[in-house]
């Protein structure tokens, strides 16, 4: 409902994505989709909260801490916003992106503890979880927005990674971060109606960022507390890796990437995965099947930390992240030098 509302003004004032040689479209197309994204989830997040959580279990919440993660979450969209009218410099676009990571800190939602099989539980201390939780969220949110580069990409691979988020939060009986991922596939699907290949319209930063946000975030909140709790982190935070493997790993080989080159780290490049898929021919539905089908594996993956006894879950998500990488790394490979040899 919200969507076409967006593109009708888009058309009318021409807020259009610029072309330039690493974007695959030839027409004018909007990108503010994220505005409509963002609306429909809060409108359906507030609206699952106020009727499916108790009255008493909301009562245990805080009304600042509440407060304070909705204004992270308002600071990485208002400035994705912004930054698809100007497009701003990279490190200002950081800047906001910490700043929206330390208002969500000072509610109380951090890394502080996190278990693994065979170990156990381990504690991490504060002056550590402060920055790890900042480190976590502004990378999250920039590794969804560099997925962001074809039809339906970026948000389908959201919505399937917040249905499994939604799934394991809901069997391990953390009621708010299941709505809140529910929430975020219903918001995503309605916007992939109109971003589907071939799309009529795209998120923009305002989008990819936000959503990025809200993946990042949910490990990290919880119902258990006067503040938003860290002991779901004990259980979905590690899982979260998975389900998100494939946006990390194309983040960081792109940090080598550049770094190995002498490039800024915010350079912009065409060797993002979804870039080779397509110089291999995948393109459109081709695309999104592949990437989509990647999502579906991880998050069945990252339901076996749950389902299966452990280790054996965790040596599953391990043995699949290793697969992945090599096939990742090899096909960037094969494909420089394909670049190298002009075929």
């Amino acid at each position: 409902m919200l969507t076409p509302v967006i593109l009708h003004f888009a058309h009318k004032y021409k807020w259009y994505d610029q072309k330039n040689y690493r974007k695959i479209h030839t027409e004018n197309i909007p990108r503010l989709g994220g505005i409509a994204i963002f609306l429909a989830f809060f409108i359906a997040s507030m609206l699952g909260f106020f009727l499916i959580v108790s009255p008493a279990q909301i009562q245990l919440w805080s009304t600042t801490s509440v407060a304070l993660i909705i204004a992270g979450m308002a600071v990485m969209h208002g400035m994705g916003i912004y930054d698809d009218f100007v497009n701003l410099r990279a490190p200002l676009k950081f800047f906001f992106q910490i700043l929206s990571g330390i208002i969500v800190v000072s509610s109380g939602a951090m890394i502080q503890s996190l278990r693994f099989p065979l170990i156990g539980t381990i504690q991490i201390p504060i002056f550590i979880a402060i920055p790890l939780t900042i480190l976590w969220i502004v990378s999250i949110a920039n590794a969804i927005n560099l997925i962001d580069g074809a039809d339906g990409l970026a948000g389908g691979y959201s919505a399937i990674a917040a249905f499994f988020m939604g799934i394991i939060a809901l069997g391990q009986g953390n009621l708010l971060t299941a709505i809140l991922a529910f929430a975020l596939v219903g918001s995503l699907a309605g916007f992939l109606v109109f971003n589907f290949p071939p799309a009529r319209i795209f998120m923009g930063d305002s989008g990819s960022l936000f959503l990025g946000f809200v993946l990042a975030v949910l490990p990290v909140i919880g119902l258990n507390g006067k503040v938003p709790s860290t002991e779901n982190t004990v259980f979905l935070l590690i899982p979260t890796l998975s389900l998100l493997y494939l946006p990390i790993t194309d983040t960081l080989l792109a940090i080598f990437r550049r770094l190995s080159r002498g490039q800024p780290v915010h350079a912009a490049d065409r060797e993002h995965i979804h870039h080779r898929l397509m110089d291999r021919g995948f393109t459109g539905k081709k695309l999104i099947a592949i990437v989509y089908s990647g999502a579906f594996i991880f998050g069945i993956a990252a339901m076996s930390w749950f389902t299966l006894p452990s280790p054996y879950g965790a040596l599953i998500n391990v043995l699949l992240w290793v697969v992945v990488t090599v096939l990742i790394v090899r096909g960037g490979r094969q494909s420089t030098g394909r670049q190298s040899t002009g075929r």
